[in-house]
């Protein structure tokens, strides 16, 4: 009762915050309002650039800007700042593990992209795509979180939403470079090199390198979680602007991982349990790319891409008995055609990708192989009647495993003014099996369903004045076929329906050209399976989650405090009246404070979880903080550096 009531003070003062920071409104400095800014220009709502005030859909935007202010360490940490989004690491970073569980809006399948290009690996279930891998944050120009089904663009994964992960590029003659070093708690290191150029003929590239170091860490009791991270990652980018009528660009990125984790001595099925020691493991991914963009005329352009990507991870290296072996590969291709005519856009082509699991081994499977693929034409018509914007989508897929699958999609907007629109969308989703899911001899099943829906969404954009955003959307999303795991039979099935009910508020305001501040409150409720479980997936998903952020900025300072609430996340109901209700509602604080004291240079400290909670992401069994079952985040953690521009 107190917490349900706490909440709606919360909400109400999020909602209400217009009235009570109403003035004269002044026009707002440029990337002042970041996280929910409508006026940014986004390209993954409907593979076109446009605004987010029209992309009729609930995109978040991680800045570059932010990216900087924030010192994000990596992709999964940038992630974390969105509201919906849900990360569960086993570790500190979570690189050092198969996974980062990823979650948008509470649903898992979530499709990942760098540049527009598919970079998830469907080969298991448990690294489909990691966002702790991608760590050199100095390469990355901005991420685009769109949530809800997105089938019909982008096809099979893109259930929860979709990720694209936007590198940067030279727009202007001449050249730049950036170099940083970090330091911090648990033997923390980390070093950076980016540069980037374009020539007055129109060559253009990008280069960077990282080598970042970790160690054993402590949780927020003073307890010890061995850890080992040694990672490397360099990239290159090479392209060729001819006007403003074509563009062509190579890039190529490496990472390489050298890990250790914590050691275990557990059953299949039995409590995790520790016993000091340190399992070792290594990774080593490989990705490149080719993009080629033609401007027929000023009605039409053409988009082809290529891309291959290689996942390659050897875990348990010091126990040749569970040695844990995944080689896994995606590659593909898309053509897109754009036409643009006054009240149409047009936007359709083809895409095709190929999943492949060269080998995969542990101490259940000797050997297991597969491969599958996926071809599809998708067309979508965004047409304007007056102030509607009528956008029906459709995609014709054929699987290898699954034959023909269409998926349709539609969205109606209304703008009321210039500055309110509002829009509803009806959008089908289709998500075949993983390779793991499907071959593998001990768990797979070779008779599983594709998981199918729909997810309905309501939502509301608006600038209050020129100082104000607020954005208000609900969702419910329908699954069939929901593929789950048997504990008992140790096999995939498909475990029924689910539904999924949720909405979110996000308000921006800029209070003038030092200060400024962002609040967000998403709420997921997905049913109980059965009596004897909790809703949201046996408490694994939170029911509630805020997200504030206060921005202070003054000639060579700035500081930012952001403020994170996870709250009814209750866990296993087996283990629920064991589990303190300080692990169920978690509140951490992290600030960041920079200070320029010369022109290209910037010198800064990051506090992290700066009240030194004692919390886990691994809800499954919360019984034991520290102990059996519990994966532990660090306590209190500063990192301090200096970055030299020029």
């Amino acid at each position: 009762m107190k917490k349900s009531l706490v909440n709606k003070v919360l909400l109400g003062l999020m909602v209400s915050s217009n009235v009570i920071w109403g003035g004269t409104a002044v026009h707002a400095e440029e990337g002042k309002i970041s996280e929910f800014n409508l006026d940014q220009i986004v390209v993954t709502a409907g593979r076109i650039e446009q605004s987010n005030f029209d992309s009729n859909a609930n995109v978040n935007v991680v800045s570059r800007k932010e990216i900087e202010d924030k010192h994000y360490q990596t992709v999964s940490d940038a992630l974390r700042s969105v509201p919906g989004v849900t990360i569960q690491n086993y570790s500190a970073t979570g690189a050092n593990y198969s996974a980062d569980y990823l979650y948008i809006n509470g649903t898992s399948p979530v499709l990942v992209l760098v540049d527009g290009m598919r970079a998830n690996t469907n080969g298991s279930t448990f690294s489909v795509f990691q966002p702790s891998e991608i760590s050199n944050m100095d390469n990355i120009e901005r991420i685009e979180v769109l949530k809800g089904s997105a089938s019909t663009l982008y096809g099979s994964d893109a259930v929860g939403g979709v990720i694209n992960i936007i590198t940067r590029k030279p727009n202007a003659a001449s050249s730049s470079s950036k170099i940083s070093a970090v330091a911090g708690s648990y033997g923390k290191r980390t070093y950076n090199f980016y540069n980037q150029g374009m020539t007055k003929a129109g060559l253009y590239w990008t280069v960077n390198a990282q080598k970042d170091k970790m160690k054993d860490y402590k949780d927020g009791h003073g307890n010890y979680t061995r850890n080992m991270i040694d990672s490397e990652s360099y990239g290159v980018k090479i392209g060729q602007k001819f006007g403003d009528k074509a563009d062509i660009n190579f890039s190529y990125s490496k990472y390489k991982l050298d890990y250790g984790r914590p050691e275990t001595s557990s059953d299949m099925m039995g409590p995790t349990i520790f016993t000091g020691g340190m399992t070792y493991g290594s990774k080593n991914n490989t990705k490149y790319a080719v993009s080629f963009n033609y401007k027929f005329n000023d009605k039409l352009n053409n988009s082809l891409s290529f891309f291959s990507r290689t996942s390659d991870l050897d875990d348990d290296t010091n126990h040749p008995a569970t040695l844990w072996l995944m080689r896994e590969k995606t590659w593909g291709f898309s053509d897109q055609l754009t036409y643009a005519d006054g009240n149409h856009t047009i936007v359709g082509g083809y895409d095709y990708y190929k999943d492949a699991m060269n080998k995969y081994q542990d101490q259940y499977t000797p050997n297991m192989t597969g491969t599958v693929d996926n071809k599809a034409f998708f067309i979508e018509d965004k047409m304007k009647f007056g102030a509607f914007t009528v956008t029906p989508g459709v995609r014709l897929s054929k699987h290898s495993e699954y034959g023909n699958k269409t998926t349709a999609s539609g969205v109606i907007a209304y703008d009321f003014n210039d500055i309110t629109t509002m829009y509803v969308s009806y959008k089908e989703f289709f998500r075949a099996p993983y390779l793991y899911e499907l071959y593998n001899p001990f768990y797979g099943s070779g008779k599983l369903n594709p998981e199918e829906g729909e997810t309905k969404e309501i939502g509301l954009n608006t600038r209050i004045d020129d100082k104000t955003t607020f954005a208000a959307h609900y969702y419910q999303t329908d699954s069939d076929n929901l593929i789950g795991f048997n504990s008992d039979t140790w096999k995939y099935y498909n475990a029924g329906a689910e539904r999924i009910k949720g909405w979110d508020v996000q308000l921006t305001k800029v209070f003038d050209k030092n200060l400024s501040v962002t609040a967000a409150y998403t709420h997921t409720y997905i049913a109980p399976t059965s009596a004897a479980s909790n809703a949201n997936r046996n408490g694994y998903i939170p029911k509630g989650q805020y997200d504030l952020s206060f921005n202070y900025e003054k000639s060579k300072f700035n500081g930012i405090a952001t403020v994170k609430g996870v709250v009814d996340r209750p866990g296993n109901k087996n283990y629920e009246n064991d589990v303190a209700d300080s692990f169920k509602n978690i509140w951490t604080m992290d600030v960041a404070l920079n200070y320029k004291p010369i022109k290209g240079m910037n010198i800064f400290l990051k506090a992290n979880n700066i009240f030194d909670r004692m919390y886990t992401d691994m809800t499954y069994d919360m019984r034991q903080p520290g102990g059996i079952g519990w994966y532990s985040q660090p306590g209190r953690n500063f990192l301090v550096g200096i970055e030299y521009s020029f």
